[in-house]
């Protein structure tokens, strides 16, 4: 039980900390994709809009790092990817060829792969909210044997959408 929240927490940490990086690093580029894909905010609230996901996402991290914080760090990750599961659908919907933003300056075209991404993380935080209730925390060696294999899922399911297109079977002529 501790492995897997060693496990959950470092891969959320992995995924939160990667995305908000590369929000921080290009957020002008990220700006500008909030303000294209949700037009109705006006320009300075998408702006603000941007700026509260980056801070969000960060949040998350630095409150996963610390024991008594966890909660919140999961209750706000599970609202952050509630929120960009709904935001997804709501572009499937209406602009399928606009891309998720989902690691900021991502050219990816939303599709299901993100969705199915977000539904993984989605029960991944459900389960390492689960395992933080019942365990009294994990041991430095549970964070050990779980950092490689987290942080290359945290990193894999981030890239889902472009690793699928990678190996899409294309058609010979």
């Amino acid at each position: 039980m501790q492995v897997v929240e060693a496990f959950g927490q470092l891969c959320l940490i992995t995924v939160f900390a990667w995305s908000g990086g590369q929000k921080m690093h290009g957020f002008r580029i990220f700006r500008g994709h909030v303000s294209t894909t949700v037009p109705r905010l006006g320009r300075l609230s998408s702006g603000m809009l941007a700026t509260a996901v980056l801070l969000m996402e960060l949040g998350v991290v630095a409150s996963l790092m610390v024991r008594p914080l966890k909660r919140v760090g999961l209750a706000t990750a599970l609202l952050l990817l509630a929120a960009f599961t709904v935001y997804l659908l709501n572009l499937l919907r209406t602009r399928s060829n606009a891309s998720c933003g989902c690691a900021g300056a991502s050219g990816t075209p939303v599709s299901g792969a993100h969705l199915l991404r977000n539904a993984i993380l989605l029960a991944l935080t459900a389960g390492t909210w689960w395992a933080v209730v019942f365990t009294s925390g994990p041991s430095l060696s549970h964070y050990a044997i779980a950092a490689a294999p987290a942080a290359a899922t945290g990193i894999t399911l981030l890239y889902l959408a472009e690793l699928v297109s990678l190996f899409r079977m294309t058609q010979v002529k």
